[in-house]
């Protein structure tokens, strides 16, 4: 009766028991074979064999070594394994077992229980990966836990807060008292605070708080707390989290550093920043705006439409222009204008925007810096007149020489050729040497006459006052081929009847100079000179495929004629483009306003 008792025990709790002769290896299980070893009975006779080879193979000589332990030792025997059914899934097994031993003290017999744990493994193996995907959520977010049960003054660290606070995970955790070592002593005194005031009305808390490193340096963290209550709402403890916002903290301050940059940054460089935004129109500035447009009262928002309403009317059409001419593929644009501020005075403005669209390619808003550049123009004027009167002087000087060489130095060579003619007719019966040699001699005044005729001319063209830029430029490129032996094709289109005198002088001097570096540096002995006209401008470009140069180089190292060029093309708001890389030759490129702008 106590035996089927036994089985039917074993059957409900999904165990099984068994008796194993030693001597004989005969082994006898009976209970639940079905859930534990897969076999449709409730009695099994066999081998201790049969049951070795339904142990996992990872286990197998783990549970022998047990086995035999517990027998020599005569204890019990206690092991945990895995079974493996015939069709081929897993089950958990935990087992105790006992030995009987002869009068000479050798084992006979082993009986015992094994009871199905396979859901209990279960549930533990998803705890421990529930806790370890918590540790890994921790470690990733940099949050660690924590747990103070205040009765017994028992604090609870996770792994992630015992790296956060830099101990050995080993320790015990720090009690709540020896909290005040890990804190400076602002950050204690608000914790403590915290935390009573917690304990006293249940009120969470959360804190931004200084921890101190073992090693002296600081982090800084986050602590949430909230209390825990027992089954008669009775506070027994709290519990919490902090969160390492070490770098957060560091970015803020690196923030705020560099807001204060830029913001000391414009106030010294007369700038402010804005955004704009076109659906609402609302533009927002920053605050140096009121002093750079001279309002105290005047307002950090505004509309695009007030603004454009303190642009000067000249200039409202490019202002407005410059924006709309942003596009997807060109957001950025860059302008200078004039603003009327309120005393009646004129600045000079210069914005720097980029524009932003939506997926359909339409602008939603705009930010950007706007810089008060009224010095800068200031000076560009005043260095911009320097340079009107010194080419003007320039200028001037050359004339004074041309004219020089001209009526001076050119008549007393005319004279002296005169008197030269007059006596090779009066020896004409001389020697034949004597005659050679005045002939030579005359010859040789004629090549300096020449050439003090040509000097005359590059120094001061006077037919340029009198005929059109192309046809003097043209001049100019035939006296060239003819002084050095060269070959310059000069070629013109859609140039304007009417030039400014300002503007054919510069292009004038501007191919000049070019040519005559060419000719000199270049090596090459062909040249292309194009002159024509565009809406609005007039280009200009001299081109060579010889040697060519290093730009930046020659800018700054002996760059004078260069330098003449790109000054004579500011004063009638010209351009001056150079394109050359050594061995690539080199391209002149200018371009000049048709008419003069005087607000651009």
């Amino acid at each position: 009766m106590a035996n089927d008792w036994l089985r039917l025990a074993l059957e409900a709790g999904k165990s099984v028991g068994w008796d194993w002769d030693i001597k004989s290896g005969r082994d006898s299980w009976f209970g639940d074979l079905q859930t534990m070893f897969g076999i449709p009975a409730n009695t099994y006779f066999g081998h201790v064999e049969d049951f070795r080879r339904r142990v996992h193979p990872e286990d197998r000589t783990l549970i022998w070594k047990s086995v035999q332990e517990a027998m020599q030792n005569h204890k019990g025997y206690v092991a945990e394994f895995r079974i493996i059914r015939p069709d081929g899934s897993v089950r958990w097994v935990s087992a105790k077992g006992t030995f009987s031993y002869s009068a000479d003290g050798e084992a006979e017999r082993m009986m015992g229980i094994a009871v199905d744990i396979t859901e209990r493994k279960i549930a533990e193996q998803r705890l421990h990966q529930k806790e370890f995907e918590l540790r890994e959520a921790q470690r990733l977010a940099a949050v660690g836990s924590w747990q103070w049960d205040t009765e017994s003054d028992t604090v609870t660290w996770s792994d992630e807060l015992y790296r956060l606070a830099g101990r050995d995970p080993m320790l015990p955790a720090s009690s709540y008292k020896e909290h005040s070592e890990l804190y400076t002593p602002e950050s204690w005194e608000r914790l403590n605070h915290a935390v009573e005031q917690a304990l006293r009305t249940g009120a969470p808390y959360e804190l931004e708080l200084e921890m101190i490193q073992p090693d002296g340096s600081t982090r800084w963290l986050i602590g949430r707390g909230e209390t825990q209550l027992d089954e008669k709402g009775r506070i027994i403890g709290l519990h919490g989290t902090v969160q390492d916002i070490t770098e957060r903290r560091e970015a803020q301050e690196a923030m705020r550093e560099s807001e204060e940059r830029l913001r000391l940054a414009a106030q010294a460089g007369r700038m402010y920043a804005f955004e704009w935004d076109r659906a609402s129109d609302i533009i927002v500035r920053s605050a140096e705006c009121k002093h750079i447009l001279g309002v105290g009262s005047e307002p950090k928002e505004t509309t695009c439409r007030e603004m454009l309403s303190m642009v000067h009317p000249d200039d409202r059409a490019k202002v407005s222009a410059a924006t709309q001419g942003c596009t997807p593929e060109n957001p950025n644009c860059r302008i200078q204008y004039r603003v009327l501020r309120s005393d009646g005075s004129i600045i000079w403005m210069e914005k720097n925007a980029h524009a932003f669209f939506d997926g359909k390619g339409t602008m939603v808003r705009m930010v950007g810096m706007v810089a008060d550049i009224t010095e800068r123009k200031l000076a560009e004027e005043a260095l911009s007149t320097v340079s009107r009167r010194l080419i003007e002087a320039q200028e001037n000087e050359r004339a004074r020489i041309a004219r020089d060489l001209h009526d001076d130095i050119g008549q007393r060579i005319a004279l002296l050729s005169f008197t030269l003619e007059h006596v090779r007719l009066l020896t004409a019966d001389s020697s034949p040497e004597t005659r050679n040699r005045l002939n030579e001699l005359r010859t040789q005044l004629l090549d300096i006459s020449s050439a003090i005729h040509a000097m005359s001319h590059e120094l001061h063209s006077a037919s340029l006052r009198h005929i059109h830029v192309t046809k003097a430029m043209r001049g100019l490129c035939m006296e060239l081929c003819d002084q050095h032996n060269v070959e310059i094709n000069f070629a013109f289109r859609n140039v304007p009847e009417t030039v400014r005198p300002e503007t054919s002088l510069c292009l004038f001097r501007v191919m000049q100079e070019a040519l005559h570096n060419a000719v000199k540096h270049s090596g090459a002995r062909q040249f292309d000179v194009e002159l024509w006209g565009t809406p609005g401008t007039i280009e200009l470009i001299v081109r060579d495929t010889g040697c060519g140069f290093e730009v930046e180089t020659a800018m700054n190292r002996s760059g004078l004629g260069l330098w003449s060029m790109e000054e004579r093309l500011k004063l009638v708001q010209g351009k001056l483009y150079i394109d050359s890389e050594p061995g690539t030759g080199t391209t002149i490129h200018a371009r000049v306003p048709s008419s003069l702008d005087e607000t651009s």
